[in-house]
């Protein structure tokens, strides 16, 4: 009794398993795609495939005609309007003109553009800027050096010197007396100097946010629009005669052959994108070319250095009073000791 138990239980657990092993194995089958769903996911892959081909192919084309031109295996070149060669020309030229200014006008933006180091100082100096260097990787620098390296502020800074070199110990006999002009004159000279330096400076400044970033917003944005159109055109001039090129090798200098309707709609269209390329280009060039924007930036740069020509001269003419005034007490001083 007890063995037939066992057997049965035996049974049951083998039909449980196998029945198990059986749904697994069909929910595994299930979930494989379908040869149906293979081959449609295959032509799908294809169709795209094509598609990216498709799209390719353009681009060939045009790169093969582009170097036939350049080589000079074809001489069947569309000619576009005169109009437009005029504007690329006189765009080109104003392009040249903000570059060229700009090329001398970011000196500016050197602050030692006056006062380039000479050999000597460049090599008393090479230890001292190296050391710098180093403190600088370490701990950044939260003040700006007090001379910076501009002519009237580094002749400030040996004004200076020259300055407490004469003071000495900062007394003054009644021997050296006669002296103390001299080391006010320098005095005077060091603060008018660095004034000057100052002023430098603050031209510098508007040139560079007033002058030269305007030129570089105007090539970034409207210059790269433009260049960006004309990119255009060129590319639809060379799809149009590549059209051409195509209609002309099925004619083979036949007119009476006739051509395709695809064809000769592919060139209707491709003439089509030439016009309207050729078109926006042209519109561009016109707001580049006719815009008072150059003769402006001019205006304000002169403005610029004017208004610091004025302060210099302002400064230096008050120096020059100062002086004359020392000049003068010294000669009195002079006739007072003599008598």
């Amino acid at each position: 009794m007890s063995f037939n138990f066992n057997l049965q239980s035996i049974q049951q657990s083998l039909q449980k398993t196998t029945k198990s092993l059986s749904d697994s194995l069909q929910q595994n089958l299930n979930s494989l795609p379908s040869a149906e769903k293979v081959t449609s996911s295959l032509q799908s892959n294809l169709n795209n495939l094509g598609k990216e081909v498709s799209n390719l192919k353009p681009i060939l084309q045009r790169t093969r005609r582009s170097l036939q031109e350049k080589l000079g295996s074809t001489s069947d070149i569309s000619e576009l309007p005169q109009e437009y060669k005029d504007l690329e020309k006189q765009t080109d030229a104003l392009k040249n003109f903000y570059k060229k200014l700009l090329q001398v006008t970011r000196q500016y933006e050197i602050e030692s553009y006056d006062y380039p180091p000479n050999l000597k100082e460049s090599l008393n100096d090479y230890t001292k800027i190296l050391n710098q260097k180093i403190n600088e990787a370490v701990l950044l620098r939260t003040t700006k050096d007090k001379y910076p390296k501009t002519f009237a502020h580094q002749f400030s800074r040996v004004l200076d010197e020259v300055k407490k070199a004469l003071l000495g110990d900062g007394e003054q006999t009644a021997e050296t007396k006669t002296d103390s002009s001299l080391t006010k004159a320098v005095q005077f000279a060091s603060n008018s100097e660095f004034k000057l330096g100052d002023e430098r400076l603050e031209q510098d400044k508007l040139v560079t946010s007033e002058f030269n970033n305007k030129i570089r917003n105007i090539l970034k944005t409207q210059f790269s629009r433009a260049d960006r159109l004309r990119r255009k055109v060129e590319t639809a001039r060379l799809n149009f005669d590549t059209v051409r090129a195509e209609i002309k090798e099925i004619k083979k200098g036949d007119e009476t052959v006739e051509v395709p309707d695809a064809k000769s709609k592919q060139l209707e269209a491709a003439e089509d994108e030439l016009v309207n390329a050729t078109e926006s280009a042209v519109e561009a060039m016109k707001e580049l070319i006719k815009t008072e924007e150059p003769v402006n930036l001019i205006t304000v740069l002169t403005k610029i250095q004017l208004n610091y020509h004025k302060s210099a001269t302002e400064e230096l003419s008050e120096l020059a009073e100062e002086l004359g005034v020392l000049n003068v007490a010294g000669e009195d001083d002079v006739q007072e000791t003599e008598s």
